[in-house]
């Protein structure tokens, strides 16, 4: 029977299943639209290593009488979970030194925190020096690439979740750098009209590992993306990491700038952690301007912040404005950081 012969009602069933198709296997499109205009929130934890610092205890060496932090954790998380709807969280970015020592106590730690929100809101996750290639011997990080990592957060706890189904699309694997493992891999994600990448990428990402960078955000032009990982600016204002003391070989801040962030016109945030806040706004080379944002409250000097306190980042886009806005707030101590390091306003076109 030719298409021409076809009923009316045969004709309409066919171009809905041929829509239908087509958004399974076009990334970024395949994702449901909410609101065009509805503020929506990406949710930042910065270092819990503190939280689940169990092994060897240096938490509690820095801050004597600080005892276990593990609730900090869980509070962190629950909160999550409770202001889900009121605040539209569409995502749970953490970046990195999710341990202190890479060590199984610790990892299900945060195992048990990340359970929580497991089947009500979507996270990815960045692998930091805490997390890998840890040295019991000389109580160092990184001395190899070696992580439990993958072993409590495989693959398959999102590709076989429903929750995550519409922003892995159909080819679930082809999120994943490697096979079996979560140190890099790349989510969807649709706010209204916006299509978003969130990419994250190991401590210290290999070249290797920035050739498949480059090649995901290429293929993907149509998505606005956000990278997500761990050791990215440094301690000292608007500056990216440069040569360090880690066994590990791999690309510093900025050579992560040089070979990756800065060649892509879609990529517009960069998210880390590592070495307290911080924070740079620069030019690629298209002409867009990539935020840079960064945070980390296990080292610090004030008293109300001291390995953390729950202190996590709260950042809520509001595409009517063309701007985000970021807050630091703990759920433990229920307080927000006021001063302008903690607290500002990024202008980002959504309109």
């Amino acid at each position: 029977m030719k298409y021409t012969n076809l009923g009316r009602g045969m004709r309409l069933f066919l171009w809905l299943a041929f829509i239908a198709i087509f958004s399974l296997v076009n990334g970024c499109a395949s994702l449901n639209k909410r609101a065009t205009n509805k503020p929506f929130t990406i949710i930042v934890l910065p270092d819990t290593q503190g939280y689940a610092d169990t092994r060897h205890k240096e938490t509690q060496k820095h801050w004597p009488g600080i005892g276990d932090q593990r609730d900090s954790f869980f509070m962190q998380t629950e909160w999550i979970k409770k202001n889900r709807k009121k605040l539209n969280i569409a995502l749970v970015a953490h970046v990195g030194d999710i341990t202190q020592t890479d060590h199984d106590e610790e990892w299900k730690i945060a195992d048990k925190a990340f359970k929580t929100i497991d089947n009500t809101v979507p996270y990815i996750l960045s692998s930091g020096n805490h997390d890998m290639g840890y040295s019991a011997e000389d109580h160092k990080t990184s001395h190899s690439r070696e992580s439990l990592l993958s072993s409590y957060f495989e693959p398959s706890r999102f590709t076989k979740n429903p929750l995550y189904k519409p922003i892995l699309g159909s080819n679930k694997k082809l999120h994943f750098k490697e096979d079996g493992k979560t140190e890099n891999y790349y989510l969807f994600l649709k706010e209204g009209e916006m299509k978003f990448l969130v990419l994250s990428l190991e401590f210290k990402p290999r070249d290797e590992t920035l050739a498949w960078a480059n090649k995901v955000v290429a293929q993907h032009s149509d998505c606005r993306t956000i990278i997500v990982t761990h050791s990215y600016l440094s301690r000292k204002k608007g500056e990216r990491t440069g040569d360090d003391n880690y066994l590990v070989k791999g690309n510093s801040g900025e050579e992560m700038w040089e070979k990756f962030v800065s060649q892509h016109k879609n990529i517009f945030l960069v998210l880390s952690g590592h070495a307290m806040e911080n924070l740079l706004s620069s030019k690629g080379k298209h002409g867009n301007i990539v935020h840079q944002v960064q945070a980390d409250y296990w080292y610090w000097d004030k008293p109300e912040i001291k390995a953390g306190s729950g202190f996590l980042r709260i950042m809520t886009f509001y595409p009517e404005k063309n701007s985000i806005e970021v807050q630091t707030y703990s759920p433990v101590r229920d307080k927000f950081l006021t001063r302008p390091t903690s607290m500002f306003t990024l202008d980002y076109p959504m309109q």
